[in-house]
C-alpha cells in the first residue's frame, strides 16, 4: 500500500546497514577533525603565507625603507594572533590565515635583513638572496624527513621527552627575553648567541634547529591523535596552526645558521 516507486526509497535501502555506516562515516567526517582535512588547511596557511612573503619581498626591493616595519610588524602581530589562537583553539579557523599573512610579511623582512647585514653583497653591490632560497629548500627537506620518520615508525616523541623539549623550548624563550631587557633595557653585556658567529654561536643556532625539528614529531603526534579521538573540526586549523608555527621557527634557524656559516668563513 505504501510502497514508491522511487528506486532510491526501495524497502533494500532500509535494509542494507552498510548505507547507514556509509553516512554515519560522512557526517562524522564533516564534525569532526582529519587528517587530510588538517593537511588541506595546512596548504592553504602556507599559501597565504608564501604568497604574501612573495608580495611583500617585491614591496621590499622597491622600498627597502620597509624591511624594518615588515619583519618588526609581521612578527609583533603574528604573536598577538598566536596567543589567541593558544587559548582560544575554536577561533583557528578564522585568525589563522590572518596568522599567516602576518608571518609571510615577518619572513620577507627578516630574511631581506638577514641577506643584507648578515651576507656580504654580490660584485654589483646588490644584496646576496641566494641564502633566502637555500634555507627554504632546507625547511622543506627537513619536513620531509621528518614526516617521513614519523609515518615510518623511526622516530616517536615519548612522554619524557616532550617534557624535556618543552622545558629547552622555555628555557629559549627565556634567554631571548633576558637579552632584551638585560642588555637593552639594564645596558649588560651578555653574550647574545643568537646573533654570534663564535663557535658557540653556531653551536646554539644548530641546537635551537634540532629542537625545533623534533617539534614536528609533536604536531604529527597531536594532528594524529586528534583524528583518532574525534577531536571537533576547527582542530584541524589549529593542527595546521601548530605546523606553520614549526615551520616558521625551522626556517628561521636553518637562515640563521646559514647565514652564520657564511660570515665565519
Amino acid at each position: 500500500m505504501f510502497h514508491s516507486g522511487n528506486p532510491t526509497l526501495s524497502d533494500s535501502t532500509f535494509e542494507n546497514p552498510a548505507r547507514y555506516g556509509d553516512l554515519a562515516e560522512r557526517e562524522r567526517k564533516a564534525t569532526t577533525m582529519t587528517v587530510m582535512g588538517t593537511v588541506n588547511a595546512t596548504a592553504i596557511l602556507l599559501g597565504i603565507c608564501a604568497g604574501v612573503a612573495v608580495l611583500s619581498w617585491h614591496f621590499i626591493g622597491k622600498n627597502p625603507g620597509l624591511v624594518t616595519p615588515m619583519w618588526l610588524g609581521g612578527m609583533l602581530g603574528g604573536l598577538v594572533f598566536a596567543l589567541i589562537i593558544s587559548f582560544k583553539p575554536r577561533t583557528a579557523p578564522f585568525l589563522a590565515p590572518i596568522y599567516a599573512a602576518l608571518e609571510g610579511a615577518f619572513l620577507a623582512g627578516f630574511s631581506y635583513f638577514v641577506a643584507v647585514q648578515w651576507i656580504p653583497p654580490l660584485a654589483d653591490g646588490s644584496p646576496d638572496t641566494g641564502i633566502v632560497f637555500q634555507a627554504v629548500g632546507i625547511t622543506f627537506a627537513i619536513f620531509a624527513g621528518m614526516l617521513t620518520g614519523y609515518w615510518t615508525g623511526l622516530i616517536r616523541v615519548g612522554p619524557v621527552v616532550a617534557k624535556i623539549m618543552v622545558t629547552a623550548l622555555m628555557g629559549l624563550v627565556l634567554y631571548a627575553v633576558a637579552l632584551m631587557l638585560l642588555n637593552g633595557v639594564v645596558g649588560m653585556n651578555l653574550p647574545n648567541l643568537y646573533t654570534s658567529a663564535s663557535p658557540m654561536g653556531i653551536g646554539f643556532t644548530a641546537i635551537s634547529l634540532g629542537l625545533a625539528s623534533l617539534f614536528l614529531i609533536l604536531d604529527f603526534q597531536f594532528i594524529e591523535a586528534g583524528a583518532k579521538s574525534g577531536a571537533p573540526k576547527h582542530m584541524e586549523w589549529y593542527g595546521a596552526f601548530g605546523l606553520l608555527v614549526t615551520l616558521v621557527w625551522i626556517y628561521v634557524e636553518v637562515l640563521r645558521l646559514l647565514a652564520k656559516l657564511r660570515s665565519s668563513d
